[in-house]
């Protein structure tokens, strides 16, 4: 069986759902542009391979950091260039539509989240403009800041709907902060009409799935990787049409999976479950979108139509109106749901 070849993977009309702005990444890429200097700090001295679960995580962004980002670069301008970049590279790979996560503390913070997400808006309307490339912003609530910061920021995300928000995500330490703590600020993001996806199945089993879709109302599922562990969840995945954002690289590099080729998306499709690819954080992972396809289709040895439904699962979970979703189906090349 013969695999797509790159160039027609990169030529494939996309959808993205699980991308994160790296806020503090990027920031240092446009400081080292412009020969600014950036304060070190003690570099990390253990392997962060030695770790592992969330922790390992953590250590991978403090060691990549390498140094703290100053607070001056915290400006609407460099946060406007910055998304504006992270547009550009994804219409390089022919992303027709992208949801944007946005959850640093320090740019809420300094800035202030109607301004961070204005200077967002901004960047969005000129990639629009300039390379018809369409997208939302999710904005994140990281778990080890407690549930009242929580509601504060979806409170903010529900005032910013003009300004693109279209979700919250629920991230962070799943083992040791449970999705109940957080029922009350995602109640309100759902009441307001914003659609709920979780962080689950990562670093912990499936009760993390199954209580992020019943205590917190997730349509979508950041990774969700252990669902196969549970052949009733599967099912309920199945028939419900909850979606897995699977980030094939991100769960190689943190050691969830041994391989690409041993890793759980060929059991999740063969069950009917709606999967789609993402590349999660690019810079850090060192990867795309294009590139997440590629080594997926080589290593489950799929072919166009394989790939095409992918994002066609995407474009159904995208967090749009139902008509706006049906034209993005169109656009990827499949026919709208019924």
């Amino acid at each position: 069986m013969t695999v797509p070849a790159p160039e027609a993977i990169r030529a494939l009309p996309k959808v993205e759902l699980h991308l994160h702005l790296e806020t503090s990444l990027r920031l240092r890429r446009l400081a080292e542009r412009r020969d600014a200097e950036i304060d070190d700090v003690p570099a990390l001295i253990a392997d962060p391979s030695k770790f592992t679960g969330y922790d390992r995580l953590r250590r991978m962004r403090y060691a990549t950091r390498a140094g703290r980002v100053p607070d001056a670069l915290y400006t609407a301008e460099n946060i406007e260039e910055i998304t504006f970049e992270l547009l550009l590279e994804a219409a390089a790979h022919e992303l027709k539509y992208v949801e944007v996560r946005v959850g640093g503390r320090r740019g809420f913070q300094l800035l202030g989240t109607p301004r961070l997400l204005e200077a967002m808006a901004r960047a969005r309307e000129r990639a629009a403009a300039r390379f018809g490339i369409r997208s939302g912003v999710i904005v994140t609530i990281v778990r080890e800041r407690g549930p009242e910061e929580a509601e504060q920021r979806v409170r903010e995300a529900v005032r910013c709907r003009d300004c693109g928000v279209v979700g919250v995500d629920l991230a962070g330490d799943e083992e040791n902060y449970p999705p109940g703590i957080f029922s009350r600020p995602l109640s309100l993001a759902r009441e307001a009409g914003l659609g709920v996806t979780a962080h689950a199945g990562e670093f912990a089993g499936p009760s993390s799935i199954w209580t992020a879709i019943y205590q917190l109302g997730a349509t979508r599922i950041g990774h969700g990787i252990r669902a196969v562990e549970d052949p009733a969840l599967l099912d309920h995945l199945r028939e419900h049409r909850i979606t897995l954002e699977i980030c094939p690289t991100s769960n190689l590099r943190l050691g969830l999976v041994p391989s690409l080729a041993s890793h759980p998306l060929r059991r999740l499709i063969e069950h009917g479950v709606p999967v789609t690819i993402n590349s999660d954080d690019p810079m850090l992972l060192d990867t795309d979108i294009s590139r997440e396809i590629a080594l997926v289709a080589q290593a489950l040895a799929l072919q166009d139509g394989a790939l095409t439904r992918f994002m066609a699962a995407a474009a159904r979970a995208a967090f749009l109106p139902d008509a706006e979703r049906r034209d993005l189906e169109r656009t990827v090349g499949v026919a709208p749901a019924r």
